[in-house]
């Protein structure tokens, strides 16, 4: 039988992948007796007891909806379309190959951004753009390449920097819509969603309606 230290742990990863019950938790419309059980069977722990008294140990931060709509509603929200996301391996070689490939090619500083992440560096460009230098990255480097596709991003004050769980409101207004993010990229105090082009519209519809309440 699991100690209820661990058991604390185990919530607590429960929760950080559920962010959505987290929050709930957070403003205080949780059943306890009904999160336990549901934790219990999926997380496989016997002792209910000892989960509800860890939920009721989770820090609160105190922080409503309300504080991050008032944040969206002073934000500016962008789109693009005709997107591309190429992903090559993870090489200096090829990080350093895209940025030569995009350093004459782009007029503007927003036209292309360049991730570099521990499972390859990423390439979100227009398809225009990314059809003039293809042809000069080698395909063996190439992991996977998708056209046609859209973004969605949403400029805010930098006080997001400080203010914990911005990025996982804005990412569940979409998901729980039936939403499906393909790339997220949050950097400083922007949020980049990269969607289906036919999911764009109703993302817009969801933010400016969440910006009204």
């Amino acid at each position: 039988m699991q100690n209820s230290d661990t058991i604390a742990g185990m919530v607590r990863k429960y929760l950080d992948l559920n962010p959505d019950l987290w929050k709930s938790l957070d403003i205080g419309v949780v059943n306890f007796s009904a999160l336990s059980r549901i934790i219990s069977a999926d997380m496989g722990i016997d002792n209910i007891d000892a989960i509800a008294a860890a939920l009721k140990r989770v820090p609160r931060s105190g922080i409503s909806n309300s504080k991050y709509r008032k944040i969206l509603k002073d934000s500016t929200i962008e789109t693009r379309s005709s997107i591309t996301v190429a992903i090559l391996k993870p090489a200096t070689e090829n990080l350093r190959l895209l940025i030569n490939l995009t350093r004459n090619l782009a007029e503007s500083y927003t036209e292309y951004r360049i991730i570099q992440a521990t499972q390859g560096c990423g390439l979100v460009i227009s398809d225009d753009l990314f059809r003039r230098i293809s042809s000069m990255i080698p395909k063996k480097e190439i992991i996977e390449v998708t056209q046609g596709l859209a973004e969605l991003i949403i400029i805010s004050s930098p006080e997001i920097l400080h203010l914990k769980g911005y990025v996982a409101y804005s990412s569940s207004l979409l998901s729980n819509h039936g939403i499906n993010i393909i790339q997220v990229v949050s950097f400083h105090n922007d949020i980049t969603f990269i969607l289906e082009p036919r999911d764009v519209l109703e993302a817009m519809r969801i933010f400016m309606q969440e910006k009204e309440l």
